[in-house]
């Protein structure tokens, strides 16, 4: 009987863990800089994805940090010898919506790209972001658009 409720406890666990949504990975989103824009150098480089939708605000206004820290951190020296960084924007609506939304909000640097056209992707919703390290290890996790540039600013050598 212990057997049987440690195997459903198990069981359980493995279900609950396999559920949630995972981020992509460093390498994931290194592979879709490279094949967009093969002349953008991305070794060495801090990568984030912001993922966010046209009706949820905070992913927009997210986006729009996002759009400032590339700017203006996009060849700045950063920690652990990284040379600048690269934001990714995943629309997870419809390409026009998208495009409307980002040239309505002034995004102009961004990385754009719809969750439609990766299968990886499929599992993320709006509001949720990643940054990861030149080594691909993750930095931060679901910053909200008042922490970006502090948290960017960290990032970067004195």
């Amino acid at each position: 009987m212990k057997k049987i409720v440690l195997n459903l406890i198990f069981g359980l666990l493995l279900v609950s863990f396999s559920s949630k949504a995972q981020a992509p990975s460093y390498n994931q989103l290194v592979s879709i800089v490279q094949a967009k824009l093969p002349s953008l150098d991305v070794y060495n480089k801090i990568v984030a994805i912001n993922v966010w939708s046209a009706s949820n605000a905070a992913s927009r206004e997210t986006n729009k940090e996002f759009d400032k820290a590339y700017k203006l951190w996009e060849f700045a020296k950063l920690k652990n010898g990284s040379k600048g960084a690269v934001v990714i924007s995943c629309n997870v609506d419809d390409v026009t919506t998208g495009n409307i939304s980002i040239t309505k909000d002034g995004i102009t640097k961004l990385i754009t790209l719809n969750k439609s056209d990766y299968d990886f992707l499929n599992n993320l919703a709006a509001g949720t972001n990643c940054v990861y390290d030149n080594t691909g290890a993750k930095v931060y996790e679901n910053l909200s658009a008042d922490k970006i540039f502090i948290s960017f600013n960290q990032l970067i050598t004195r």
